[in-house]
């Protein structure tokens, strides 16, 4: 027993060391519990650190979002497209408030699920653990890089063709702070849901093996890594589904927007003038999308095997190698619990099913938005003073 609870303290550890960095940055911004990294040295001023920054970033965001929204009420834009503006700054704000309550109201959460996690890891060689430690780190290293080059040519844009420092500042407020929060805290449902569906593969791995005298003791086992991982999942669920489901919208509502800025300059017939800006808007383009994927394709691989768990109990329980009555009483159990979950896909706030099949509903909802965002553009009712698009009227003055 003993021993158990030293491998389980030992995979715990090794998993803080693997993220110390990102952890200790999250918990700055309060995306993440305080007293998650408990085990890892912490200095007295920490607690008082992270308010001051918090409470200083949340001033920043309220104060850009809302100089923003004043701003696009005044533009001579159509009013649907209007709406999606100030859409994208009230979703920037709520995710703000959202992601920096994280570190205050899911502790209970996090604790479970990390106990959970560790504890079905325990179960695993600590040459798999690391090596799965390493593929995490390196997939989430490269995300990392992503958005930095991605934030970087939006201040840089920001910065050299729209005025300056207070434009970079404001473009870092109202954009680019929010979407940075929200990456970190995809990035850690991410991060869990990758790490619950390569414990799955292993268990599935350790049911086929599952053979000899001890085979029922085994099975029960097998029973219980697979309950611990499957309540990893709902609780991860009820975590982050409001999360999921606002940047859901905002991805639409800003991939959408993002599509017409691309419409309109490539209408102005400067192509290599607007370079820069087309540039920019596609690298957040690729980012929006990859948070999508993000959320969506662990849960469908989770599911996938979850159902490959219940495949190999068929091929098991017609094998004719049970030979005691608590081995089949162990392999009835463990049909009749993956019969029972096989249908079940976690839905975000029962809006939304987290599983790849969800990005055709994304991609027409979408369409729809495309489609009247041209429609009032080919009216020519955004056009003013040469200005191409509702950004380039954002950042510059008009002449009333």
């Amino acid at each position: 027993m003993f021993e158990g609870r030293d491998v389980q303290h030992l995979r715990k550890l090794q998993l803080y060391q693997s993220f110390q960095l990102y952890l200790r940055c999250a918990q700055l911004l309060s995306n993440v519990p305080c007293c998650l990294a408990r085990d890892l040295p912490s200095r007295a001023y920490f607690k008082q650190a992270r308010c001051l920054l918090t409470a200083g970033t949340f001033i920043w965001v309220i104060l850009c979002c809302y100089q923003a929204t004043v701003k696009l009420l005044e533009l001579p834009i159509p009013f649907f497209t209007a709406v999606l503006y100030v859409n994208e700054m009230v979703l920037n704000l709520c995710i703000t408030v959202q992601t920096m309550l994280r570190g205050y109201s899911e502790t209970v959460r996090y604790s479970q699920c990390l106990e959970r996690i560790v504890t079905v890891a325990a179960t695993v060689s600590s040459s798999e653990w690391t090596e799965l430690l390493l593929y995490l780190r390196l997939r989430l290293y490269w995300f990392g890089i992503f958005f930095t080059l991605t934030s970087g040519v939006g201040l840089a844009v920001a910065h050299l063709f729209f005025g300056g420092i207070w434009s970079t500042l404001f473009t870092m407020g109202a954009y680019v702070l929010p979407n940075m929060l929200a990456s970190m805290s995809l990035a850690q449902y991410y991060a869990g849901t990758v790490l619950i569906y390569k414990l799955q593969h292993t268990v599935n791995q350790q049911l086929r093996t599952a053979i000899g005298k001890h085979r029922a003791v085994r099975l029960q086992e097998i029973k219980h890594l697979y309950l611990q991982l499957d309540h990893c999942v709902q609780l991860m669920t009820r975590s982050y589904e409001v999360a999921i489901v606002t940047n859901v919208f905002l991805a639409i509502n800003v991939t959408s927007l993002l599509l017409l800025e691309i419409y309109q300059y490539l209408q102005a017939n400067e192509l290599q003038a607007n370079s820069i800006y087309i540039v920019s808007n596609v690298m957040w383009l690729a980012l929006y999308i990859c948070l999508l994927l993000m959320v969506l394709y662990p849960c469908d691989m989770i599911k996938r095997e979850q159902m490959r768990f219940g495949t190999i109990l068929f091929e098991l329980s017609h094998s004719g190698k049970a030979a005691t009555v608590g081995e089949d009483q162990q392999m009835a159990l463990l049909r009749l619990l993956t019969l029972g979950r096989k249908r079940i896909v976690p839905t975000a706030c029962g809006l939304l099913k987290l599983e790849l099949s969800s990005l055709s509903s994304i991609f027409v909802a979408l369409l729809s938005f495309m489609i009247i965002l041209i429609q009032f553009d080919s009216a020519k009712l955004n056009k003013r003073d040469g200005r191409v698009t509702a950004i380039d009227q954002l950042y510059t003055p008009t002449n009333s």
